[in-house]
């Protein structure tokens, strides 16, 4: 089939990862690479773009977008969380019979600040819409989404697979994903038992700043419950483990990220508590890449891993601090989880490409 795919293809972007298991798949796929359409433009200047909805940007991303259909005839128009595309454009590819998909590897109505009026008009106009959060199916039904299908997340079968070249473990636990309040604490917590612990991942160095910061203030308080301002206090103690990213954010990717996880004996899978997920990217690929992982206990991690034996999960701060000392004092226990949980990804359709196998066979129902 010719897709075109418009969505975030960066370096690390999982959007980018989809693109490629199309691919992969045997789609002929032409992409639009909106991280592109950003790329340049001042601080200033995005964020009125983006708040307004209005400007040469959005116009760019709009006028690419439908260049490249009118030139490439795709009988599918494959979307990845896309807040800028306007309606005009959907209901120019429904006139050229182009099938639309739009899919939302986040968390949409329950995070206030990823919505736009944009996003919330073109919703309805999809032909299909692909949910990872299954909380919030009802909400897409109840915004006017006729066709709504859950696909849970996954992992790159390229980019998650196992090391070759890693020498041993490098540190006892890591944490690579956004700061929380909760996910601070938890990693204060490991600190009693775990002698070196590791965290990569956006608002962590932001989070050492000055509490009377007012961009920290605003810029935590989206990532801490109640999504107001967040004026806690930094932590001095977790400071020694928060290491420096690919770039200002801490974010680490490809590569570097497959040996942080693996050069880990614990990987920690934790959840967010400013919305209610009940799984995430890590779940899928701290077992694919060969490490052992320690996570929330959730209804759906339960459903994609047994725990204690493919993976390990805890529902307080006692179990949590009981698992890491156990697994820390445990090589061989360890590792037999950390070989289950990664078989139990390769064998049970986890990655990308059966993801979007199954969502090209509902497609063509």
């Amino acid at each position: 089939m010719k897709i075109l795919f418009v969505g975030y293809l960066g370096r690390g972007q999982t959007s980018g990862m989809r693109c490629e298991a199309l691919r992969r798949l045997g789609h002929d796929v032409q992409a639009v690479d909106v991280g592109q359409v950003w790329r340049g433009a001042s601080y200033p200047a995005r964020q009125l773009q983006q708040l307004t909805l209005r400007g040469p940007r959005i116009d760019a991303l709009n006028t690419a977008i439908l260049a490249a259909a009118r030139e490439y005839q795709p009988a599918l128009v494959w979307a990845e969380k896309q807040e800028y595309l306007r309606p005009s454009t959907l209901n120019e590819m429904r006139q050229r019979r182009v099938t639309t998909l739009h899919y939302n590897p986040d968390p949409y109505f329950s995070l206030t600040w990823k919505r736009t009026s944009l996003a919330d008009a073109c919703l309805p106009l999809y032909d299909v819409v692909v949910v990872t959060k299954r909380y919030e199916l009802g909400s897409y039904s109840a915004q006017g989404c006729a066709h709504v299908m859950y696909s849970p997340l996954g992992f790159d079968p390229v980019g998650h697979a196992p090391p070759r070249h890693l020498n041993g473990y490098h540190r006892d636990v890591a944490f690579v994903g956004g700061w929380e309040p909760r996910r601070e604490r938890l990693l204060g917590i490991a600190q009693q038992v775990a002698s070196d612990i590791s965290v990569w991942g956006y608002g962590w160095s932001i989070a050492q700043g000055s509490r009377v910061n007012p961009l920290r203030a605003l810029r935590l308080g989206r990532l801490a419950p109640g999504h107001r301002v967040y004026l806690g206090p930094p932590s001095d103690q977790l400071e020694p483990a928060i290491k420096m990213g690919e770039g200002v954010n801490g974010e680490i990717y490809e590569e570097a990220y497959s040996n942080a996880i693996a050069g880990s004996r614990i990987a920690l899978g934790l959840l967010r508590e400013v919305c209610p997920d009940q799984h995430t990217t890590r779940t899928f690929e701290i077992p694919a890449i060969g490490a052992f992982m320690l996570a929330d206990r959730s209804q759906e991690h339960l459903e994609f891993f047994e725990e204690g034996r493919e993976a390990e999960f805890f529902g307080s701060d006692d179990e949590y601090l009981d698992k890491l000392r156990f697994y820390l004092a445990n090589d061989d226990a360890r590792k037999r989880v950390a070989i289950a949980g990664h078989d139990r990804c390769m064998r049970s359709g986890y990655s990308y490409d059966d993801r979007i196998r199954h969502v090209m066979l509902e497609l063509a129902r």
